[in-house]
């Protein structure tokens, strides 16, 4: 069921995604900001702009609670802004001040996949930092069954994403977003 947000002068007009790795955030975030006229803003990528470096980088220097600090930061910077597709990175959910600057910033779409899908999607991507393990299937398994419910408890819609073709999510991700946030 849809969750109707009021964000009229009460909090700022951002459809926020959430999600775990390589369910489609950063794709179909740039494509629905296009369709909504917004811009698109991908944490991740600020992060790395503000650290001066790859989060691989962050990780191995300072460790994971730093990388999550400076999401934080970046998430409430993003927060005090309107008119923005705002991916995140698939852990933001981790840090429980997070769940509610998520809802705060705006509209939140929740977009899914299975593991056996999003392994497919991920694995030949040697830049994602929680998955330098030794049986990567594993660890996605570990940490959405960590994470399902946190991603739960931030989201104002989920969309599966396992059967819908990239049109498909994008248009749905863009018609919810224009009931939710009252846009024509």
């Amino acid at each position: 069921m849809l969750a109707l947000v009021n964000t009229t002068g009460q909090r700022p007009r951002n459809l926020i995604l959430i999600g775990f790795m390589g369910t489609g955030k950063t794709t179909i975030g740039k494509r629905v900001a296009k369709s909504l006229g917004f811009k698109f803003v991908d944490t991740d990528s600020l992060i790395e702009k503000k650290a001066g470096k790859p989060i691989v980088q962050i990780f191995k220097d300072s460790g994971e609670d730093a990388f999550r600090s400076l999401e934080t930061e970046i998430l409430k910077e993003c927060g005090r802004k309107s008119g923005q597709v705002i991916s995140t990175g698939g852990g933001i959910v981790t840090r429980p001040e997070n769940l509610e600057l998520l809802k705060e910033a705006g509209y939140v779409i929740w977009l899914k996949a299975s593991p056996e899908i999003i392994f497919e999607r991920v694995s030949r991507n040697r830049s994602r930092p929680l998955l330098q393990t030794g049986n990567p299937q594993k660890t996605i398994d570990d940490l959405l069954s960590k994470r399902a419910g946190l991603y739960a408890g931030a989201q104002h819609l989920s969309i599966n994403t396992d059967e819908l073709t990239m049109e498909e999510t994008c248009f749905g991700v863009t018609e919810s977003t224009k009931l939710a946030l009252g846009i024509d």
